[in-house]
């Protein structure tokens, strides 16, 4: 008895050394004691939790406020990032992805800069939002769909009389883990540096030469940026017309009627790290649970009826603007309680799972049976 004693004692000590050496212990094979050490390992990394920000209650009123004490001046980029409260005090809404909100105030426009992390802007109110990518000018309104993809000069602002606020899906908490963050500031222009871009496309180029599927322009070269879609811009009416076309379509059981937002050039997503999605829940609509190794962010966009999301068996009822986070491996389902269509904006990390070979992805069929969906 003794001698287990004596040795549970010297493994603690080792144990206490190899801490404090900066080291782990990597060889523990039973519960007990001194052996807590691949729970510890397992449990080490900081988890993301599923977690809903209610854009009327909480996310609305801090623009306004933010919009009226800090000024251009003092901050070029007066966003509202969304901060996971399981990765807290991490820039994360999920373990790879951050959405964050701007209000934009009247007529202001922030000089350019340029980053590593990739980015959209997705349109919520006012018709005057304003994004300038390398040279195109955009001025988009709601659910539009906008890119500044990596490494790519772009400024951004408001160019109406009233204010606009859009939101924003970065991959930075990824881009971060990797050590690879970068930003640029002083855009120049001749060698000068210049407050704006200019304009070096028409406004509408993305729509004129991508905007209509199937076909394919060959008189303009399509490499504008080695890191995203060459489509900078992605309207709405196309997407929700699209969308309404097949109301009356089966749809499928997990997801039903889902568009995804594509590279006109090779079909793939827009980034090599994220895809957006445009989600429709028909009246009444119930998703069977679903389960994947991808990491989601949830916003309910038109609709307006009511709604909820269940996410490891917590109900989340949410409304228009919303965000809700959806970690990996957590079962979730949605359901439309209203009388009317609903739509979300989703985004996912499932490019850079793919990359890795690491996408997984399960049902529960309507028997309650697990099936493997991809």
């Amino acid at each position: 008895m003794s001698a287990v004693l004596d040795r549970n004692a010297e493994l603690t000590a080792l144990h206490a050394d190899i801490e404090r050496k900066s080291m782990f212990p990597f060889w523990a094979t039973n519960a007990g004691p001194g052996h807590d050490e691949v729970k510890r390992l397992m449990g080490a990394a900081p988890k993301a939790q599923a977690h809903l920000w209610s854009y009327d209650e909480m996310i609305h009123p801090l623009l306004v406020k933010a919009a009226k004490l800090v000024t251009t001046v003092e901050s070029e980029r007066r966003s509202l990032i969304l901060v996971n409260p399981g990765l807290a005090p991490r820039r994360a809404t999920v373990t790879t992805m951050y959405t964050a909100y701007r209000l934009n105030s009247p007529n202001e426009v922030m000089p350019p800069h340029r980053h590593t992390p990739s980015a959209i802007r997705f349109g919520l109110t006012g018709k005057e939002n304003f994004t300038g990518v390398e040279g195109e000018d955009m001025v988009f309104g709601p659910g539009d769909l906008v890119l500044t993809p990596q490494g790519a000069w772009h400024n951004h602002g408001c160019v109406g009389d009233d204010p606009a606020v859009n939101l924003s899906v970065l991959d930075l908490p990824l881009v971060e883990n990797l050590n690879a963050v970068f930003f640029e500031h002083d855009y120049k222009e001749d060698g000068q540096v210049r407050n704006k871009q200019s304009a070096r496309v028409t406004p509408d180029y993305s729509e004129r030469i991508y905007g209509t599927g199937g076909y394919l322009p060959r008189f303009v070269r399509h490499h504008r940026s080695e890191h995203s879609s060459p489509m900078f811009a992605y309207r709405w009416e196309p997407l929700r017309e699209l969308l309404e076309k097949h109301r009356d379509w089966e749809g499928d059981p997990y997801e039903g009627l889902c568009v995804e937002y594509v590279d006109p050039v090779n079909g793939g997503p827009i980034f090599k790290t994220m895809t957006f999605f445009a989600q429709m829940l028909r009246p009444g609509e119930r998703t069977r649970a679903l389960k994947q190794t991808a990491s989601l962010l949830l916003t309910p966009f038109e609709g307006g009826g009511r709604g909820h999301t269940l996410v490891g068996g917590k109900r989340f009822d949410w409304k228009n603007f919303d965000t809700l986070a959806i970690p990996a491996n957590e079962w979730y389902e949605h359901v439309n309680e209203s009388k009317s269509p609903l739509v979300f904006f989703v985004a996912s990390d499932e490019p850079a799972l793919r990359a890795f070979g690491l996408h997984r992805k399960y049902g529960r069929t309507a028997a309650g049976d697990v099936e493997k969906l991809l």
